[in-house]
Formats: structure tokens, sequence, C-alpha cells
């Protein structure tokens, strides 16, 4: 593990960032310092990785960091994953090669997004092998490492919510729910996810079809493999979240479940490097703020930042449904903290 001073962070916030203020000598010699992020997860069909660099500038640099020049090695670079059937072994057993390409769109933020350029591979990858990053500038042969293990699929236990309907929405009580953990995971995040759409009455067209209500309620830190855990989760505030999430009804638009099994229950398994990083940008309540940053990345002048960790997630989705006893879909539509929403009944 390395560090290096919070000054490089606004070159490091890749994926998620706020605007900060560079702190770093203008005036210095240039270096080609390399940021990279790659969260590699075995039940993708497609991986992606972001390698980016931090520039100098006697301009403003929250200007220039918008000039995708600055910021991208396009295809000076090669980029590729290693594949290890174990950390010892001294050849890999296939490399992957990783593609550039500007067709990936990128929220507007601070750094250029328009087009974003990113590596992906369409490779499926083995859970049971052990991944080496390797980024090789073309022209100076700079060579960047890094290493991780995938984390292994992992599954909710059969019985942690024993129904399809999500019964659980219309209670007042944590629910206890079940189970095993990942290989070469260390912290779960667990999600409940809400899928809707919106439809225009007057056109017939729907204007979003993918609607989403993500709330994160609870993360867990556990590093043993193969254990079988509960942890108990507030599911019942389902409408809740829902309520607090959408705005009241639009003039002319209305709501629907997005299919049956509109909501989801997700637990997201993290491997070490990945959940320390998670950890390491957690909002801080000390007035200090000069903290250090992490990275797993190995370069032989120590010019290159970010991570490359592993990820794995499980699923079960539930119904919202009007069964005797569960108006489910009743609630979403008529209860107090979603009846302002524009939900209506669902048809198939």
């Amino acid at each position: 593990m390395k560090k290096t001073p919070l000054s490089l962070l606004l070159l490091m916030l890749l994926f998620a960032f706020s605007s900060c203020e560079p702190d770093f000598n203008q005036n210095a010699d240039y270096k080609d310092v390399t940021i990279a992020y790659g969260f590699l997860n075995p039940q993708d069909s497609r991986h992606y990785l972001k390698v980016y660099k931090a520039f100098l500038t006697n301009d403003n640099a929250i200007v220039e960091a918008g000039k995708l020049d600055n910021i991208t090695y396009y295809d000076s670079i090669s980029v590729a994953i290693e594949e290890y059937q174990n950390p010892r072994q001294t050849n890999p057993s296939k490399v992957i090669p990783f593609t550039m390409t500007t067709a990936v769109p990128k929220d507007s933020g601070v750094f250029a997004y328009n087009p974003q350029v990113i590596y992906y591979s369409d490779a499926k990858l083995d859970q049971n092998a052990v991944y080496k990053l390797k980024i090789v500038n073309k022209f100076t042969q700079k060579t960047i490492t890094a290493m991780t293990p995938l984390v292994k699929n992992f599954a909710l236990h059969g019985s942690s919510i024993p129904y399809e309907e999500a019964r659980f929405a219309l209670g007042h009580a944590p629910v206890t729910v079940k189970f095993y953990t990942a290989e070469n995971a260390v912290m779960y995040d667990f999600y409940l996810k809400f899928h809707y759409v919106e439809v225009d009455t007057l056109s017939g067209d729907t204007i979003t079809p993918n609607g989403l209500v993500s709330w994160r309620m609870a993360r867990l830190h556990h590093s043993g493999n193969n254990s079988y855990l509960e942890t108990k989760l507030p599911l019942y505030r389902l409408y809740s979240v829902i309520g607090q999430n959408l705005k009241n009804k639009k003039e002319h638009v209305v709501r629907y479940i997005k299919g049956r099994k509109c909501v989801d229950l997700e637990i997201w398994a993290a491997e070490e490097n990945y959940s320390t990083y998670l950890d390491h940008f957690q909002p801080s309540s000390s007035v200090v703020q000069d903290r250090a940053d992490f990275t797993n990345m190995e370069c032989m002048d120590g010019t290159a930042y970010g991570v490359f960790s592993s990820r794995n997630y499980a699923k079960r989705s539930y119904k919202i449904i009007n069964v005797p006893a569960w108006a489910l879909e009743d609630s979403l539509i008529y209860g107090s903290e979603t009846k302002n929403l524009g939900f209506r009944k669902y048809v198939d």
C-alpha cells in the first residue's frame, strides 16, 4: 500500500467527485502521473478500466481538466489484465487485452466527459484466478501493475425472506436477512432498490423507462470466507424511502412499477483493496482534511495511483402485488407516504 498527499485527490476522483481546489507546484518539472481504476466482477459480461493522467498548467486547473487531451492517453498506452491460477505462478495463464472506446457516456463534471475515454474487454473471467493489471506506456515503457483476487459468487440464504412478495414493506420491525459470505470479500453493502417507469399520458410514450430508487441500508465488515451470517435490515422503510426520493406527480405524467418483481434486495461484496478505498473516502468529521490517499498501484518511480480490485453481488427480487391481506400495490398508490407520486395499477 502506498500513500500520497491529498493534493492529488482532485486528479483521482474519476467516477464520482465534487469540485475542489488543486494544490501542487505548477512550475515543477513535468512528471507522467497515472491514475487508474478498475473493479472486476466475475458476473459481468463486459469489464471496464479507466486510465487517466495528471497534468500541469499555469491556467485555471478546473478549466484545463475539462480538456480531454490534458487528461487522457488515448491509444498511447496498452492496457491488459493477466490471469494467474495462483499468486505464485510466474507466467500468466492468459493475457486479456483491453480496447479503448469513447462510446460509454459519462455525466458532466469537472473533468472532460464528452467523449469519455475508457478501456474494456468482453472476456469471461475465472473466479478462481488472480488477475494482474498491466498498463504500459508505448513511448516511455513506463509500466504500472496491480493485483487482485476475484470476489467469488455467493448467495442469499433461501429462507432469508420466505415470500415472493415485498411483505416486509408493510411491517414496522427490521427483517433478519441471512447469507453465505463470499470468498475474498471483507465488506458487504446492503441495498434495497425499487424500479419504476414514467409514462406521458398525452403521447403514451414511456419517458423514464429505467426509473430507480436505490437505498443503501447498511455496511458490514467481515473477513471470514464461507461463513453464514445474519443481519437485521430496516426493509419496512421501503415506501418511506420511495416517498423521500421521488418528486410529487407531474402534470400529464403517471408512474407504474416496472414489472411485478420491481423490488430488489442486493448484497454487494468488496475485496480488501476496494473496501479500504471506500472506507478511506468516507466523509470525515475531523476538521483536519489533509488525509493521505490509498492506492494499490505499483510503478518503479511511484507515479501511479488509483485502485484495482474486485466486487460481486447476490440478489433476490420481490413483487409488489395485491393479494388478500397484503395489498402492497394499493399501499404504494394510496399510502400516506407515496399517494402524491402518481402511481397507477400495473397492467401486464
